[in-house]
């Protein structure tokens, strides 16, 4: 099974502010309407690069950016589509009853992960006041994914960045399963020593699978391989931001071909590969 586990619900018309829209889809080359991922357009796109399922994710910032992508419309695509998508809530810890909140989007709406975005609320991972949140998850046995990394949102904390700030959270809450989003790009390497250091911790290859040289992202992976991490790497492409063909395309290269490789590491084994794709995705969404 191949699971992407970071792609974003929402579309331009609806969810996102064009200023928003702008400064995010600058970077890719892409014009603005092309953050809207209608239905449709997901299926397909998962269809054609030969996705099974995605993780898919609520975006609540309205504090800061004035929009959020509802946990309510997640649940509907969830629920039109229950054999492809696993949906992510969303909660903004600077509001008041978030932990109630995502316990209602669990227990009621039927959502199964969340997503938080520290640095777009301009506070720290390691905020106390997630940690309401952090106990409501581990309670209900869900996966975190936490945005980790540089991004281009001019009204996002650069310094709120580092996948570093969520050491205290995993000694805090060791049975909470923790994603650090992008792999903590440009962090790479610390975020790799992070997962090392604690057994709940997970990392995603968002945005930089898709956008790194491919001999970046092999060295990332052989050192997540040479930590003995490489079982807690899951494949993800941020999509719409990045194709999910391309983002397959160089996946498989690194399986194949031992150029990008550094030397005395090996291309990815057919088990290395299954489990980035999919397996561990699974296993976290359960």
């Amino acid at each position: 099974m191949i699971i992407d586990s970071h792609v974003h619900a929402g579309e331009y018309y609806r969810h996102f502010t064009a200023a928003f829209a702008d400064q995010m889809m600058a970077t890719t080359g892409m014009p603005p309407e092309a953050l809207s991922v209608p239905e449709t357009k997901l299926i397909t796109e998962m269809d054609t690069a030969g996705v099974d399922r995605a993780f898919l994710l609520a975006f609540d910032v309205r504090r800061v950016e004035g929009f959020s992508v509802p946990n309510e419309f997640v649940a509907e695509l969830c629920a039109r589509h229950p054999d492809r998508f696993t949906g992510f809530a969303s909660v903004d810890a600077g509001t008041p009853s978030a932990a109630a909140r995502l316990r209602h989007a669990i227990t009621e709406l039927g959502l199964r992960g969340l997503k938080t975005a520290p640095c777009y609320l301009r506070m720290s991972p390691a905020d106390r006041r997630w940690y309401d949140v952090y106990e409501t998850a581990g309670e209900l046995g869900i996966p975190v994914l936490v945005h980790t990394g540089y991004t281009p949102a001019k009204n996002a904390d650069g310094r709120f960045f580092s996948p570093l700030l969520l050491e205290p959270v995993a000694r805090d809450f060791p049975d909470l399963k923790i994603i650090l989003a992008h792999l903590g790009t440009p962090w790479t390497a610390p975020c790799v020593e992070l997962l090392a250091r604690h057994p709940n911790l997970y990392a995603d290859l968002s945005i930089f699978g898709s956008y790194r040289p491919p001999a970046a992202v092999a060295g990332a992976l052989a050192h997540a391989r040479e930590r003995g991490v490489l079982d807690r790497v899951l494949w993800g492409t941020d999509f719409p931001f990045a194709t999910m063909t391309d983002s397959m395309d160089r996946m498989a290269r690194l399986a194949k071909d031992t150029e990008p490789w550094p030397d005395g590491s090996d291309p990815l084994t057919p088990d290395e590969f299954r489990a980035v794709m999919g397996g561990t995705a699974a296993r976290l969404a359960g």
